[in-house]
């Protein structure tokens, strides 16, 4: 299989453009011959469908802990960033991409990149420099990678060179579990063919980023969200809307989101244990959430079990919620 070269296309102004580009590695490696590395010996991940689950008698509560102020849009996607980043990536109807903070602070104004859907991203370093990379789907179906980091002002645009048999119509991702990882790993559906899932690996090579695909697998439902596991992944249907899976202390929780709003953690019977957000002070949870993003992994400031990030309308305007998951990924009783 042939990867092209792909190439930083920023769709916004930088700070110090010329500081910016030369920082971000990407002139010197364009011209680059080296081709990319074999594709290392891998299980073909098998897919367990999940169209619905029996709800579990007893239920969970996780606290609702803080929100951003009233957003510009209408969210369409949340991505969390895993490993050292504590970056939030949000979506809206507009096409624009902003990134907030822990504290639900502003990083980033709005940028019109024509983004439709962004997915939970991953801190890495490339040529000595840390970023924050969160892949996504363009307007036009295109999978993308946007950045953030180094001496950009804005989140940019890496278009991603991905042989796509139509339109990409979602995305999952996963932060590494083993070398051959690369980056991260990232699953997609499309358009075309909803019950086929293709899954990969995003590689640095020559600090250039190159998708490396495994073997599509297929479903036997129009697949709606997915997680990628450690040894496989899991596909869902409707009425699945979003699915996100955390890692902690060795152990990974799969929570779901179904269209009427309703949250579940799956527990290692395949049955859905019903989750309830309990609002704050001053912190409400959206009536109808529309997306999820969560990562596992500790961050300051009050998110020792990691943190569930929730999109939607929360009293006649549009915010991000973030829920505490420690009564669910610190609990040792729990599968």
């Amino acid at each position: 299989m042939i990867f092209k070269r792909p190439r930083l296309r920023p769709k916004a102004e930088l700070v110090n453009a010329a500081c910016a580009v030369s920082v971000l590695f990407f002139a010197a490696s364009c011209r680059d011959t080296q081709p990319a590395p074999s594709e290392p010996d891998r299980t073909v991940p098998q897919i367990t469908p999940q169209t619905g689950t029996t709800p579990a008698q007893d239920g969970l509560t996780l606290p609702a802990v803080w929100n951003t102020s009233a957003l510009a849009a209408e969210p369409t996607s949340v991505g969390v960033a895993g490993g050292l980043s504590s970056l939030i990536a949000i979506s809206d109807v507009t096409g624009a991409l902003q990134i907030l903070d822990f504290q639900a602070r502003l990083v980033t104004e709005p940028t019109d990149l024509g983004v439709r859907e962004i997915a939970d991203g991953q801190y890495t370093r490339l040529s000595g420099i840390g970023l924050t990379l969160f892949p996504g789907i363009a307007r036009s179906g295109d999978l993308r990678v946007y950045i953030h980091g180094g001496e950009l002002a804005a989140p940019i645009e890496y278009e991603l060179d991905v042989e796509q048999s139509g339109p990409a119509a979602g995305l999952c991702t996963a932060s590494p579990t083993q070398e051959s990882d690369g980056v991260l790993r990232l699953g997609y559906w499309t358009q075309t063919d909803p019950e086929t899932l293709h899954s990969g690996r995003i590689v640095n090579v020559n600090d250039q980023l190159v998708f490396l695909a495994d073997e599509p697998v297929q479903a036997n439902a129009p697949i709606t969200s997915c997680v990628l596991e450690e040894t496989g992944v899991s596909v869902f249907a409707e009425p699945v809307r979003s699915a996100v899976r955390l890692h902690r202390h060795g152990n990974a929780y799969t929570v779901t989101l179904d269209t009427s709003g309703n949250l579940a953690h799956l527990n290692s019977d395949q049955e859905a244990d019903t989750i309830s957000v309990q609002d704050g002070l001053s912190v409400f949870m959206p009536q109808l959430p529309l997306d999820l993003g969560a990562t596992g992994d500790a961050r300051n400031g009050g998110y020792p079990g990691g943190v569930i990030v929730a999109v939607g309308e929360v009293r006649d305007s549009y915010r991000a919620v973030l829920i505490d998951p420690s009564p669910l990924t610190l609990d040792p009783l729990l599968p």
